[in-house]
């Protein structure tokens, strides 16, 4: 188990980064995913043109139904896909892809933007840097038996210096996003909470127990980051971590997967359809 988590997540993350991150001309676009509600083509002038941004988290791949078509391993039951299906006027562009960063978010999914567009969701900011994938895999590599917080003595600084660059980041591309789309409504998609604030699994989370509070920190970090941007900009945020509290990866009735691909197909450390319905419900709620 202590190499299996390092493994499994750079192997799907690299095979999803592949298709929409590195930044340079060469790297083709995410290719969307349109779809609209049932009675769309005859809602005319009064259609929402929805166009949903993001990450993996956005994506959830591995959720069934998912095409790796593109490289993006873009789930149509993930969030967005909800929200058309359950909404006749909405004509989904969904271009979010796994692996995605801001700086690929900005050039690969922002122009699908235009001054049309009426709805936005956005989630982004955790693969900055490498931001997760360092916690998870550096952070597993000691193993659930190690003693003391060896992955936050390890991680913690490097945390501490990324996390206000990432939140500028966020800023940035909100800032992109409203000058793409002026009289869009933009959301702002949080990320659900992963840990337990106390006990552990260490079959399904293969950490130290002392390093358990840590990843909460940076993962809640993460969450304030999208938060804050979001506030100062007066768009709507959807607080994903609040919602999930009690439906941790350790719970009884978890919204994200655990270190092992699960039997639908959900990748780890990614979210299950649960967690993707609720936060169609939430953002649903906002509408």
């Amino acid at each position: 188990m202590r190499r299996l988590v390092p493994l499994l997540l750079a192997g799907t993350l690299a095979v999803g980064v592949s298709g929409c991150s590195g930044g340079t001309d060469t790297t083709p676009p995410p290719e969307p995913t349109s779809t609209s509600g049932p009675a769309s083509e005859g809602a005319g002038a009064d259609a929402v043109s929805y166009v949903a941004l993001g990450d993996s988290y956005a994506a959830a791949p591995g959720v069934p139904n998912t095409s790796g078509a593109d490289g993006c391993f873009r789930s149509d039951q993930n969030y967005a896909h909800l929200l058309a299906a359950a909404d006749e006027t909405i004509a989904l562009t969904d271009v979010t892809c796994s692996g995605a960063t801001t700086d690929t978010l900005l050039t690969q999914q922002v122009p699908a933007l235009d001054a049309g567009t009426d709805l936005v969701t956005l989630g982004i900011g955790g693969n900055d840097f490498e931001l997760f994938l360092t916690l998870i895999s550096q952070c597993s590599g000691f193993g659930p038996d190690a003693p003391g917080t060896p992955c936050t003595e390890a991680v913690e600084a490097r945390s501490e210096q990324v996390l206000p660059k990432i939140e500028r980041n966020i800023g940035a591309t909100l800032d992109a996003v409203q000058e793409a789309a002026p009289d869009a409504r933009v959301i702002v998609v949080g990320y659900p909470a992963l840990l337990p604030r106390r006990g552990t699994c260490p079959e399904l989370v293969p950490l130290a127990a002392g390093d358990y509070p840590f990843l909460n920190e940076v993962t809640q970090g993460l969450s304030d980051a999208l938060r804050s941007q979001a506030e100062e900009r007066d768009l709507d945020f959807v607080d994903v971590a609040r919602a999930s509290r009690g439906h941790d990866i350790c719970s009884d009735d978890p919204w994200v997967n655990g270190a092992e691909t699960a039997a639908d197909g959900t990748i780890p450390f990614h979210p299950f359809a649960a967690e993707q319905a609720a936060v169609a419900d939430l953002i649903t709620a906002l509408r």
